[in-house]
C-alpha cells in the first residue's frame, strides 16, 4: 500500500514522527523529513540515504503558511507529487489556565492547530489529484480535557474538529481523512514541555500511568491508514475512554475531579 507512495511526515526528527517516518520508510514509502531545525533534518536525511530510502528534507516552521507551500513543493519536485499528509508536529504545556502566561495559549493554538491546517491546505490540491490521505495526530487529551493541561487539550480538541469537517469537505475527492487519538507514548530523552511560564523543560518520566512503546503507536497508525479508518487508538482502554466520556460525560468529570490531584501534577 505505502510502496512507491510519496509521505509528509511534519514534525519527523524525533519522537513518534521519527518512528513513523522510519516505518514507512522500511515498507517502500518516499518520505519527506520536517522540522523547524536545519541540523536535525539533515541528520535524519543522511540516515535514510545510508540505508538507501528514498528522502527529501525540508527546515520550516509549519505555523507559517508560506513554509508550507515550499514543503508541499518540495515533495512534488523530488517525487512528483504528496499521497500522504501527516500532521505529526507538536508542542505540550503543563499548567492551569490561571497560572499559565497568555503566550502559551498563542504558542500552542499557532504550532499544534495552524502547523496542522497549514499543511493540509498547502498539500489539499496534490492530495485531491493523488486521491491522497491526510491524517491528524491528536491525543485522548482532546476527547478528555484533563486539569492542568488546558491549552495542550484544547488544541487536540481543535484537531478533531478539523478532522470531522475535512472528512465531509473531502467526499467528492476521494480523499482520506483521520484523526489518531494518542494515549500516553514513551517520549524521548530531549523531548520538552513547556512551563507555565513558557520555559521548557524535559518531560519527566511518568510511572503512575501505563505508556505505551513508540513502536505499538506505529503500528496502530500504520493499521490504520491501511484501514483508512477515520478515527484510531493506541489501545482498547482508549477506545473505551472515548465511548465512556460520549454516552457518561457527567461521570468522566466526577472522577477527575476525584483524582484531580493525581492528575494535575507531572513531577
Amino acid at each position: 500500500m505505502f510502496e512507491g507512495k510519496t509521505i509528509i511526515v511534519t514534525g519527523s526528527t524525533q519522537g513518534i514522527g521519527l518512528a513513523l517516518a522510519r516505518k514507512l520508510g522500511g515498507l517502500g514509502a518516499n518520505l519527506v523529513i520536517n522540522s523547524r531545525t536545519e541540523e536535525k533534518v539533515q541528520k535524519v536525511v543522511r540516515e535514510f540515504e545510508e540505508n538507501n530510502l528514498p528522502v527529501a528534507g525540508f527546515t520550516g516552521d509549519v505555523s507559517d503558511y508560506e513554509c508550507c507551500v515550499q514543503l508541499c513543493q518540495t515533495a512534488v519536485d523530488k517525487f512528483g507529487g504528496i499521497d500522504l499528509l501527516i500532521n505529526n508536529a507538536a508542542v505540550t504545556a503543563r499548567g492551569t489556565l490561571e497560572e499559565s502566561n497568555p503566550d502559551i495559549f498563542d504558542k500552542l493554538m499557532t504550532v499544534n492547530v495552524l502547523g496542522s491546517l497549514y499543511p493540509t491546505k498547502a498539500a489539499l490540491d496534490e492530495l485531491k489529484k493523488a486521491k491522497g490521505g491526510v491524517l491528524f495526530i491528536s491525543s485522548l487529551a482532546g476527547i478528555i480535557s484533563l486539569p492542568g493541561y488546558s491549552a495542550y487539550c484544547s488544541t487536540k480538541k481543535t484537531l478533531i474538529s478539523i478532522a470531522e469537517s475535512l472528512k465531509v469537505e473531502m467526499t467528492e475527492h476521494n480523499v482520506f481523512v483521520g484523526i489518531y487519538m494518542a494515549g500516553f507514548t514513551k517520549n524521548d530523552a530531549r523531548k520538552t514541555i513547556l512551563n507555565p511560564d513558557g520555559t521548557p523543560q524535559p518531560i519527566p518520566e511518568r510511572k503512575d500511568v501505563k505508556v505505551n512503546s513508540q513502536e505499538k503507536t506505529v503500528n496502530k497508525i500504520v493499521s490504520q491508514l491501511k484501514r483508512k479508518k477515520f478515527m484510531g487508538f493506541t489501545s482498547f482502554q482508549g477506545r473505551l475512554i472515548y465511548v465512556a466520556y460520549r454516552f457518561f460525560p457527567g461521570l468522566i468529570l466526577f472522577i477527575l475531579k476525584k483524582n484531580r490531584k493525581k492528575i494535575m501534577p507531572l513531577d
